[in-house]
């Protein structure tokens, strides 16, 4: 089963000379463009641009404040003084001036360092949620991608189908027309007619839809190539293509995992989130330590008050101040229970993360196993469905064979076609998709699968 992948991937997808450029201008290009107009990627990316002042914002907590205050006007006093020989009143009319410069260094605040070491696991994750942005919104272009080329082919596929019942309508009626034919032939050739024509039309119908879609994402018009094909085996493509250029060896389920476990930006988001919930528990704790910070005060005040009438004030004063909290009510030891529990949340909502990443790597890993022998079904379906119909075309034009059933094999044979060439996609999905979960989805994926198609001869 290890060999299987690169075998199967050899034998399924090796190419057939013709250049992929057409198909890497077109996929990259389409992510270049989704890139810089896709609005949900640009939401995040501005979001994500926002949060990293956070940590901007922690760091200015450890430098000096600096404030400087100003006041100058006029006061008005109207004064009463007691003396021996009675209350003696008086109005006073006076400027006043005050000038205040201060700086105030931390030193010591157990609060901003949890603060500051919080910030940067929030920022972290942060980083890693874009990085997962950036793997969703290659993953949602390859699957549209594939999903409109799979149309495509259905199209292609339907107007085949649509010539070959029109030419056997034409047979049966020319059966008829010599007397060796029935009625019933020729209505169940032009039943079958009728529906291969409604089937172009709902195939039609899905491949523009595709192709809004694919706009959609990208935010423009810009059109899917219409000479793009997955170059594979029985009319899609020439001599067998190689998704050995996906991966040059088929690595275990357990290299999967691994991989998961340490790249995966969602796993590496709950884990700075657990770091944060943990700095949280610092910081509330730290209501329980003492602050010291170093102050200057430059001030000088002339008629501040009406203590100091008739006076100026030059002062210069550089002093350590600290301050010890004695008793809150309870509430810094309530604070720290809270974080503590919303800690236990964050370790265990990372700990059902990893079992969801870990259950879509076996998926899609399983599901890469599975397609595997489903191509080699459908290769072997295709071949006998044409088999069949050649010697079920040749039995109808001797008069061994029934009109009902080289329609029949007609139909086997389409429906294999398209089943055959839906495995190839779903193979490349299946890949991208585990590529995907195990957290190391990038260009380079994007690339490799451009390389698996080539343009039309």
């Amino acid at each position: 089963m290890r060999v299987g992948i690169s075998y199967w991937l050899s034998l399924a997808l090796g190419l057939a000379g013709l250049s992929p450029l057409q198909a890497q201008e077109d996929l990259n290009g389409l992510y270049t463009l989704a890139v810089s107009h896709n609005a949900d990627y640009r939401a995040a990316l501005a979001n994500t641009e926002a949060e990293r002042e956070e940590l901007t914002k922690a760091r200015a907590l450890f430098f000096p404040k600096v404030q400087l205050g100003l006041t100058k006007g006029r006061g008005n006093t109207d004064r009463t003084t007691q003396t021996t020989l009675g209350a003696v009143n008086s109005e006073l009319d006076y400027s006043l001036e005050s000038y205040n410069f201060s700086v105030k260094q931390p030193l010591f605040n157990r609060e901003t360092l949890a603060i500051y070491g919080g910030a940067k696991s929030y920022v972290s994750a942060q980083e890693a949620l874009l990085e997962q942005e950036n793997a969703k919104l290659i993953l949602k272009l390859v699957s549209i991608y594939l999903e409109t080329l799979y149309a495509q082919d259905r199209v292609n596929v339907q107007q085949r189908k649509l010539e070959a019942v029109g030419q056997q309508l034409r047979q049966a009626e020319q059966r008829y027309s010599r007397g060796s034919g029935t009625v019933v032939e020729v209505s169940e050739a032009q039943s079958n007619l009728d529906v291969a024509k409604v089937e172009q039309i709902q195939a039609n119908n899905d491949w523009l839809s595709n192709q809004q879609s694919l706009q959609i994402l990208t935010g423009s018009t810009h059109a899917l190539s219409a000479e793009l094909m997955l170059d594979t085996p029985n009319g899609l493509g020439g001599s067998g293509l190689s998704l050995s250029r996906l991966t040059p060896t088929m690595q275990s389920l357990d290299n999967w995992l691994v991989m998961a476990r340490q790249h995966h930006p969602e796993l590496a988001a709950a884990y700075q989130n657990v770091e944060v919930a943990k700095k949280d528990i610092e910081k509330k704790q730290a209501g329980h330590y003492p602050t010291l910070d170093l102050v200057g005060v430059r001030s000088y005040s002339q008629n501040d008050s009406n203590n100091t009438l008739g006076s100026r004030f030059d002062t210069t004063t550089i002093a350590l101040q600290m301050n010890v909290p004695l008793f809150a009510g309870g509430y810094v030891n309530a604070n720290v229970r809270q974080s503590a529990s919303r800690l236990t949340a964050s370790e265990e909502s990372m700990t059902a993360k990893s079992r969801e990443i870990e259950f879509n790597v076996r998926k899609y890993y399983q599901s890469l196993q599975a397609q595997q022998q489903s191509i080699s079904a459908y290769q072997q379906a295709v071949q006998s469905a044409s088999v069949a119909l050649d010697g079920t075309q040749k039995g109808f034009l001797a008069g061994f064979k029934t009109n009902h059933e080289v329609l029949d094999a007609q139909q086997k044979l389409f429906t294999n076609q398209l089943s055959l060439t839906k495995a190839y996609y779903s193979l490349i999905s299946d890949w991208v998709n585990l590529q995907f979960s195990s957290g190391v989805l990038s260009l380079e994926a994007l690339n490799r699968v451009s390389q698996l198609f080539v343009l039309k001869k």
